[in-house]
């Protein structure tokens, strides 16, 4: 048996939830708040459906865990992880700020990721050896090794006097450092470091389904990774911190974790 073209799969399902998300953005929807407080809406919630359906027509022996539906097949060597609208706060204030993500994890690594941004139509797709943005391979603009003079985005700044107390001084470090300091968050922050046209993105604490296709998708790009105190826990545990240089990865960890 060959082996499955996932790369291929993945924009297929992309092409199928972009075409979705369309037709339904720019318009009022009913927000729900979850248990976090994060808002959720039917347009998340059919998204996901449409991928779950896809991939296990596809692989019915394949584990899924998505944000809001849960985990099946949990055993499998075969995990997808998926987010369907990655940034639901800026889908439901009509910013195309957002995005669908798409990972498959294979023995437990981040193997495949995919972003994609349906309404400005651009998408990322990564395995860690290349990052293709719409086809075309993109690399970080890793001249950049410091700081200053840097354009640096995050989600929401909040989430570090929320999450990270004790690193708020580092952030603040951060924020004086930076030539240009954005909140182009969540997934399309990370694609815009992919691309080569931001140097830092980074977050404090993300679920498994917002890290997990970030991963091979910024490794591809040339990134340098880590979680917020210079490890490799990822998620909730750890955050993630996406740089275009490993100068600049360095010099980042430092500070959020120095004494302040």
């Amino acid at each position: 048996m060959s082996k499955p073209d996932f790369k291929n799969f993945m924009n297929e399902l992309a092409d199928l939830s972009g075409e979705y998300i369309r037709s339904e953005f720019g318009k009022a929807h009913a927000v729900e708040s979850k248990a976090d407080s994060s808002p959720v809406t039917v347009v998340d919630k059919t998204v996901e459906k449409i991928l779950r359906e896809k991939i296990l027509a596809a692989f019915p022996g394949h584990g899924i865990v998505g944000e809001e539906f849960g985990r099946v097949n949990p055993d499998s060597p075969y995990q997808w992880i998926l987010d369907p609208i990655d940034g639901t706060k800026s889908f439901i204030s009509g910013m195309p700020l957002f995005g669908t993500l798409i990972a498959l994890m294979v023995g437990g690594e981040y193997s495949y990721g995919l972003i994609d941004q349906p309404i400005l139509r651009q998408r990322c797709f990564g395995d860690n050896s290349e990052c293709l943005f719409n086809g075309s391979p993109v690399r970080v603009n890793s001249d950049c090794k410091a700081l200053r003079g840097s354009t640096v985005l995050i989600s929401d700044a909040r989430e570090v006097r929320f999450n990270r107390p004790q690193t708020l001084g580092g952030w603040r470090e951060i924020e004086d450092r930076a030539a240009i300091l954005r909140t182009w968050g969540d997934c399309y922050g990370y694609m815009m470091l992919c691309r080569g046209l931001a140097h830092l993105m980074l977050d404090p604490v993300l679920e498994i389904w917002d890290v997990a296709a970030l991963i091979p998708c910024a490794r591809g790009a040339g990134a340098a990774v880590s979680d917020w105190f210079g490890g490799g826990k990822f998620g909730r545990e750890g955050g993630f911190i996406a740089a275009c240089s490993k100068e600049l990865l360095d010099e980042t960890v430092s500070i959020l974790n120095a004494k302040y």
